[in-house]
């Protein structure tokens, strides 16, 4: 069973990599063609948003208080101070002393 296994494991891993691959550089080529005019300059900048929020919103709904204390301090820090690198300092140090 384990010699099975591992061919299938290897080829499920060499497919992902090929459809991680061509969609990337699928999108760069596209991309390359398309002129980025302010409609889609708005569209690139709202995309890095909502892939930030999709990656975050599961780990607040689901996580612990400390994800949550994070969260909310690192949400406020960024919002009233605009310092992105603090914000990021800030909600780690609370998810760490919420742990420990």
């Amino acid at each position: 069973m384990i010699g099975t296994l591992i061919p299938q494991s290897l080829l499920a891993i060499g497919i992902m990599i090929a459809i991680t691959y061509f969609s990337r550089a699928s999108g760069l080529l596209i991309m390359s063609r398309i002129p980025i005019g302010p409609k889609v300059k708005r569209f690139v900048d709202a995309m890095s948003s909502s892939v930030l929020i999709a990656v975050i919103t599961p780990m607040i709904i689901h996580g612990d208080g400390g994800a949550r204390l994070a969260a909310l301090v690192a949400g406020g820090v960024a919002i009233f101070l605009r310092s992105p690198l603090l914000a990021i300092a800030l909600g780690m140090a609370v998810a760490a002393l919420w742990r420990y």
